[in-house]
């Protein structure tokens, strides 16, 4: 369980040590920080199997709550980047292979489907949510906001993180699949206005590539990146000390470290999935 008790600053002051004392310090700190990460995922998941069916409701509403915030006010910017995503995979497809409709179609599956649509809308949503996020627990931390509710038997993971991480996941989820039909249809009317290739050359060019792992894949990185986006932006958020100042630092430290989990998490997955099922542009 995360400490909720005020920060003495004089815990931080260390006596002079040598080298030898100051790589195992980093070490020791190194391991205390990684079991406190994969402490908040997991003492945020098992509050949810806490007894109480009112508090669950409650718990509940502020998940719905946060998924109106974290992915329908998004839906305009996820519009946007997706309608010029896939008009500029057009212009570059239509310069090489010009009046292809079959591989542009391929080509969509292999860049937009399994790769630009789980990493793009996790970035918007870490961009755009993960520091509200952060900035938002940080403060609850600054003002003891945490301590008081957890001085009046409120869990803070469960009332706080739970919900943000729910609602991280389902809205990049979601937003994964509204960027993937924007992306797509942009790219259709494009392809079909500029090098003249037929629709049903478009159609045949996706449903060849698309595979039954595709599914899985999709809904593996979704759940996943938001996991990661939720989970992070919550526990740096609840990072903060005492001092207001830590604030930005932490929501900083959340956004950057949730972009680069995301793009590690997806560059495993995608790896993993064409070293099972092959190359990603198969013969037609």
């Amino acid at each position: 369980m995360r400490s909720t008790l005020p920060y003495d600053p004089r815990s931080d002051v260390f006596r002079e040590a040598g080298w030898v004392g100051r790589v195992g310090r980093r070490a020791i700190n190194g391991l205390s920080q990684t079991w406190a990460l994969w402490g908040t995922l997991k003492d945020a998941i098992l509050s949810d199997l806490a007894p109480g069916v009112a508090a669950r409701r409650l718990v509940h509403s502020i998940m719905l709550t946060q998924v109106m915030f974290t992915g329908v006010q998004a839906l305009s910017l996820v519009s946007v980047i997706g309608l010029l995503i896939g008009a500029s995979i057009i212009i570059q497809t239509n310069m090489m292979v010009p009046a292809d409709g079959e591989l542009i179609g391929r080509v969509l599956v292999a860049v937009v489907l399994r790769e630009l649509a789980p990493l793009i809308t996790a970035i918007v949503v870490a961009g755009r949510s993960g520091t509200a996020i952060a900035t938002e627990l940080g403060n609850m931390k600054v003002n003891a906001e945490v301590l008081a509710l957890s001085s009046l038997g409120v869990d803070p993971l469960r009332y706080v993180v739970l919900p943000r991480m729910v609602g991280c996941v389902v809205s990049v989820v979601a937003l994964m699949i509204y960027f993937s039909i924007v992306s797509l249809s942009a790219a259709f009317a494009l392809g079909v206005l500029s090098s003249g290739a037929s629709l049903s050359s478009f159609q045949q060019g996706v449903s060849g590539s698309v595979m039954p792992h595709d599914l899985a894949l999709f809904f593996c990185k979704g759940v996943g990146l938001g996991t990661i986006v939720g989970w992070l932006s919550c526990h740096f958020g609840l990072e903060v000390k005492s001092s207001p100042t830590e604030v930005p630092q932490q929501a900083s430290r959340a956004v950057v470290m949730s972009l680069l989990g995301c793009v590690v998490y997806n560059t495993a997955l995608t790896a993993g999935f064409y070293w099972l099922v092959g190359p990603p542009l198969p013969a037609p």
